[in-house]
């Protein structure tokens, strides 16, 4: 009940700014009226108490919790000790919890450590013999393998990523950089194989992408380079803020100039956004290629 009265009084507004013929100055106060009575309830149940303690629930991360980086554990035994924890009912039978996470992998791992930074107990049940889910390693004949992520973006120091998962490890996480080119595109086989290098700077991108292209194809190279490096300036909390609004509010936000326009490029698809850019497939396929690391197909990815 609460949600249709909430969704009524917004599209009652919405009607008003984009329709009726009251005076401009009228629909900036109504559309301002239901971003504060739709758009802040909203975010106050999903995003504000990351960045302000004291707004509905406790922040996890009031506090820096990093902590100068302990020596690696070597010993096989001690650290299947921890992640290899078998589970038993005695275990758990006496214990009252908070909150049970049904799974070990990042997702799982990661609301559990929220939840316990906040005081709650917390118990994670995992199906596999150890923690860690497509982030868990193995030895083989002495050997330790990773069988998940690879290589993780946007975590240079300061970055908003990079702040998140500091404070979710306490620090503990050490990173290195890539190389560069980090990755390569490779399309066709045999006499037919192109490939195309995939540099981390944007600059150099789009200087070492031109000459393996037609020229008419460089102004779409350079216009991609642009859109992305104009979302990556953009202050974070920002687009994901309207990429987490339901898209009528985000719609009607932007019809009243308070942001960019190119910000409505974030309620729309990676392939719709790339396809205006150019017909080339190749370059379609080297603008899309990583949607693997993202989960999504660029059909159904936001750009």
């Amino acid at each position: 009940m609460e949600v249709a009265i909430f969704s009524l009084t917004f599209l009652v507004l919405a009607y008003y700014v984009m329709f009726s013929n009251i005076p401009h100055l009228y629909k900036i106060f109504l559309g301002m009226a239901a971003f504060l009575i739709v758009g802040l309830r909203y975010l106050h149940k999903t995003v504000f108490w990351l960045f302000y303690p004291d707004f509905g629930s406790k922040n996890p991360f009031s506090a820096d919790s990093r902590v100068p980086r302990k020596p690696y554990e070597m010993d096989h035994r001690k650290r299947d000790a921890i992640i290899k924890q078998s589970f038993t009912v005695g275990k758990v039978q006496e214990q009252v919890y908070d909150a049970v996470v049904v799974g070990s992998g990042i997702g799982g791992m990661t609301v559990a450590a929220i939840l316990s930074k906040i005081g709650k107990k917390v118990l994670v049940l995992e199906q596999h013999d150890q923690a860690g889910g497509c982030c868990h390693s193995f030895v083989d004949k002495n050997y330790e393998f990773d069988v998940g992520i690879h290589y993780i973006g946007e975590m240079d120091d300061g970055r908003y990523n990079r702040v998140l998962v500091d404070q979710l490890t306490d620090g503990q996480l050490e990173w290195a950089p890539l190389m560069n080119p980090f990755d390569k595109v490779a399309i066709g086989v045999g006499d037919d194989k192109r490939e195309y290098p995939i540099f981390y700077d944007l600059q150099r991108f789009a200087k070492e992408l031109k000459p393996l292209f037609p020229v008419e194809e460089h102004d779409a190279i350079d216009e991609y380079v642009r859109l992305v490096k104009e979302f990556s300036e953009l202050p974070e909390v920002i687009t994901a803020v309207l990429k987490l609004m339901p898209l009528p509010l985000t719609k009607l936000l932007l019809k009243m100039g308070i942001f960019k326009n190119e910000l409505m490029k974030c309620q729309e698809t990676t392939a719709s956004v790339v396809k205006r850019l150019t017909s080339n497939k190749d370059l379609q396929t080297v603008f899309t290629y990583s949607w693997g690391d993202y989960g999504s197909e660029p059909e159904e990815s936001s750009f």
